[in-house]
């Protein structure tokens, strides 16, 4: 047919306002005798039978390899619930033992440390030329007491108490890394997945586009491009699902780090109320953080250090009792003039190092410096706590605002989509484009609805973090323990 003689068959068919498309929508015969007719005529579009059709309502057109979503989701089973799933990651996450290791380690270096203000008790046997004695040996037992160093003993206890204080606030960074990271995948994949059902429904949509339009080429009525433009934009959606699933397969990767198979399992609904109290303002106490915690620690450690060197240009005074017995020739000579074998001794000991190359006052020096180091770090630390808090805050409310807005376009386009849909069979004074634009613009508002919901999710995980109140809400205030009771009921 000549292209202005189907310029005119479209807008007759268009003029009788739509009468003509759902006839031959509702009746399937007319159609099919009609068919042949259009094709006699010169149209070139293939005579061939037309099997009975739904009207537009009804519709439910599935691109190539399409599924629904429910068989669309990876894993099976009991969906993972949020709550149980960051508890079974902290359980079983090995930087989590790593780091109650290392409180056992300096536990036990404070021990060691502590163990100076005991007594020593010494045993030891010398060999060699024993004086006027002659060549023999002599087997010693001794007793010492430090009696006072100048706070070395109570220096060394404070640095090692220090270091374990440290070590309990990295513990509960370790855990705070650990519910970020296995919070963040599941809110990923509760995301993606959501974006699946999205895409599903923009298809389906545009597959009643894509059919009305070859139902009208069909019949004479539009032009063959029109499908096909509804095609181009299916494929195009299409596209966006299998991203959508290449990501669900990369944060399910992700999550099996953290908890093993159980990340095949499907993800419940959502959080909950699990991050609400993540979009309030929560009364911070920013010097009870846990990475404060550590800069504090540290500024301990190096004050420590600093008085063990300073302690060490001075002497340490003991009370030392010796247990002596000779033996070998000169054991015989000793007890032919003294009638025994075996003599005591006891004293007070003042030692002290009188030069060592200056290594005493440049391990002072290098104490100070660590000091002045650990100060900047903890100004530091509060300022980078008091940023993320404002930062995190400021986020969620710009989250929230934009929520409120998408969810008005939403509604707004939805409502535009069906004055288009009318004008479009009715009137004629629409084409297919706005058709397709307004479902595109459909699916991209609600994607955008969707992501913003998910990205105020993170920030409000962010916040709880930041504020040290994740642990709370994750039920996981005792996890830094040693007799935790993790997700699975083992004691730690």
């Amino acid at each position: 047919m000549p292209a202005d003689a189907e310029h005119r068959l479209t807008q007759a068919a268009l003029g009788v306002r739509g009468a003509l498309v759902w006839t031959l929508m509702a009746a399937a015969p007319v159609l099919a005798s009609a068919a042949p007719a259009v094709a006699q005529a010169g149209n070139p579009v293939e005579s061939k039978p037309v099997a009975l059709r739904a009207p537009v309502a009804m519709l439910a057109a599935r691109p190539p390899g399409w599924q629904p979503d429910a068989e669309a989701h990876m894993g099976a089973g009991v969906p993972l619930d949020w709550r149980e799933t960051v508890q079974l990651a902290v359980e079983r996450f090995p930087a989590i033992a790593g780091a109650r290791s290392a409180i056992d380690q300096q536990t036990s270096l404070e021990a060691a440390a502590r163990a100076g203000y005991l007594p020593r008790v010494q045993a030891e046997i010398t060999s060699g030329q024993q004086g006027e004695f002659g060549t023999g040996q002599v087997a010693t037992v001794g007793v010492s007491q430090m009696l006072y160093d100048f706070g070395k003993t109570r220096s060394a206890v404070a640095r090692e108490r220090a270091a374990g204080e440290r070590e309990r606030a990295e513990l509960l960074i370790a855990i705070d890394s650990v519910i970020e990271q296995t919070g963040q995948a599941l809110i990923e994949i509760h995301r993606h997945e959501g974006l699946l059902d999205r895409f599903a429904d923009q298809t389906e949509a545009l597959g009643r586009v894509e059919e009305i339009t070859r139902l009208r080429a069909e019949a004479g009525a539009a032009t063959r491009s029109d499908p096909l433009q509804a095609r181009a934009r299916i494929e195009a959606v299409e596209a966006k699902q299998s991203t959508a699933r290449a990501q669900i397969d990369q944060w399910r990767i992700r999550l099996q780090t953290y908890i093993g198979a159980d990340a095949m399992r499907p993800v419940s609904a959502g959080p909950g109320a699990l991050l609400e109290q993540g979009s309030t303002t929560i009364d911070v106490d920013v010097d009870a953080l846990p990475a404060i915690h550590v800069a504090r620690a540290q500024r301990a450690e190096a004050e420590a250090l600093l008085r063990l060197a300073r302690a060490q240009r001075y002497p340490t005074i003991s009370l030392e009792a010796n247990a002596n017995h000779r033996l070998g020739a000169a054991g015989e000579r000793y007890e032919g003039i003294y009638g025994r074998r075996t003599y005591n001794n006891a004293l007070i000991a003042v030692r002290s190092d009188l030069y060592q190359g200056g290594a005493t006052g440049a391990r002072a020096r290098a104490s100070a410096s660590a000091l002045e180091l650990a100060d900047e770090q903890l100004r530091t630390e509060r300022l980078q706590a008091l940023d993320a808090l404002r930062t995190h805050q400021a986020r969620i409310e710009g989250l929230a605002e934009r929520i409120e807005v998408l969810e008005r376009r939403v509604t707004s386009i939805v409502e535009t989509r069906e004055l288009y849909w009318d004008q479009y069979l009715a009137l004629g004074t629409r084409n297919v484009l706005d058709l397709l634009n307004a479902e595109q613009e459909i699916g991209q508002s609600t994607e955008d609805l969707h992501n913003a919901r998910h990205d105020l999710w993170l920030a409000q995980l962010d916040y709880l973090l930041a504020s040290g109140a994740a642990r709370a809400a994750f039920g996981l205030q005792s996890a830094a323990e040693r007799d935790w009771t993790g997700a699975s009921g083992a004691t730690f």
